[in-house]
């Protein structure tokens, strides 16, 4: 089956970008709001991740947001879900979703 996912830390990267966005470490509604713009450009649609936060339908990546000392920022599980899943959510350990 091989690597279906890796989750990237938010306060220990490394640093992850997709055409130009900063993926990881950021200030959540910064990172949201830049994930809009992106799809209203590119015409594609959001989604709502397991723990509420939005991310790019198009991209394989969800998003989510942790606690860093008094900060909240942003990280990144990329996935595959080949032909074993429907989901990130279907595929990802459930300490994943337990990271913020």
């Amino acid at each position: 089956m091989g690597l279906t996912c890796v989750l990237v830390d938010g306060r220990f990267g490394p640093q992850v970008t997709h055409e130009g966005n900063r993926l990881v470490g950021r200030v959540p509604s910064e990172l949201f709001d830049d994930m809009e713009s992106y799809a209203i450009q590119h015409d594609v649609g959001l989604r709502s991740s397991p723990g509420g936060d939005l991310s790019v339908g198009a991209f394989d990546i969800e998003l989510g947001a942790q606690r860093a000392g008094d900060a909240v920022v942003t990280w990144a599980l990329l996935f595959n879900t080949g032909e074993i899943a429907g989901a990130s959510w279907d595929i990802a350990p459930a300490e994943v979703w337990r990271h913020w």
